[in-house]
């Protein structure tokens, strides 16, 4: 079930386990499988998760009951899965399923359907998902899978919740540096030669500097925001950068809050260890939501410096969460 992904993928179990225990489940969800062999399997366990009745986060997990094996075996009704042998997933399939689950539920109180490789919708089958993410039907979730999330239309981006699965490759021991590197590069000589760019260590210093300052000194951030941000983070290029880094960043106070190692910011625990001590674990789990967010919003034609500001804000909201 999904507590077999509460180390490897602590942000993404943390964030649907809470969304389930809650009782506030998204109506779609859409998973940036990273390149993880199995985003598959993590997706199984989610839907497992919502549907068993066998289920409990605080007592037995289950995975082994007869519904559990039919959803394994696809042979679950009310789960479907949708996926394409050939380069693209058609308009036709979504009608189908449409047609399928206007029809009443024979089981249970919650019907899903997984759209395996949704980047491969053909501009047919993305407008036929589009129409159906707009007007969303209570007791139906929508789980679409991706290993190419820029290729997803924004709108349909725009209408889910948005879970990154972790690289597992970054939870090795290197440096803050070597992690973005094993991120960003795609050969020998990339890796390299990004390593050797000084901006990026100064992105990286930046970018925690930015962090400490404001998890120091909250919406008061905001005045000095030039000297700690605009003059340092200008090009979308290194926006995006510095939001990676900022997920990366909660990401390890998450898993330090709960006792996991590996960090990517490996060589920074001083500033992970004193985060983690000023925040609760829901203050954290907001704050990744809020940099999720806009991590999403910069692939919008945005004004980058009032987008910083909104996100500013939005990770000051959390008298809730105190």
């Amino acid at each position: 079930m999904l507590e077999q992904f509460k180390e490897s993928q602590p942000i993404a179990y943390s964030l649907l386990a809470n969304s389930i225990e809650c009782g506030k489940l998204s109506h779609a969800y859409l998973i940036d499988a990273n390149n993880n062999d199995d985003a598959f399997d993590f997706v199984l366990s989610f839907v497992k998760t919502i549907i068993c009745n066998s289920y409990h986060f605080d007592s037995n997990c289950c995975g082994d009951c007869n519904i559990c094996h039919r959803i394994d075996n696809n042979n679950y009704p009310e789960v479907k899965i949708i996926e394409t042998n050939s380069l693209v997933i058609k308009k036709e399939q979504l009608l189908d399923l449409q047609s399928e689950f206007s029809r009443t539920s024979l089981e249970g109180n919650y019907r899903i359907y997984i759209i395996k490789d949704c980047d491969k919708m053909n501009k047919q089958a993305s407008n036929c998902l589009l129409k159906f993410l707009e007007e969303p039907v209570s007791g139906i979730i929508a789980i679409l899978l991706t290993n190419h999330l820029s290729r997803v239309l924004n709108t349909i981006v725009s209408r889910c919740q948005i879970i990154h699965l972790l690289n597992i490759v970054t939870l090795k021991e290197n440096s803050s540096l070597e992690n973005l590197a094993l991120l960003c590069c795609d050969s020998k000589d990339s890796f390299l030669k990004f390593q050797e760019d000084d901006s990026k260590k100064d992105l990286i210093n930046s970018v925690l500097s930015f962090l400490t300052y404001f998890e120091e000194n909250g919406l008061d951030t905001l005045i000095f925001m030039k000297n700690l941000w605009y003059n340092k983070v200008q090009s979308r290029e290194d926006s995006v950068l510095a939001f990676v880094l900022m997920i990366y960043f909660y990401y390890d106070v998450l898993k330090y809050k709960v006792h996991i190692q590996h960090y990517f910011f490996c060589d920074r625990i001083d500033v992970i260890e004193k985060c983690a001590n000023m925040n609760s674990l829901q203050a954290i789990i907001h704050k990744i939501d809020v940099v999720n967010y806009g991590y999403e919003m910069l692939c919008y034609n945005l004004n980058l410096n009032l987008l910083m500001d909104d996100i500013i804000i939005r990770l000051g909201d959390t008298h809730e969460y105190s």
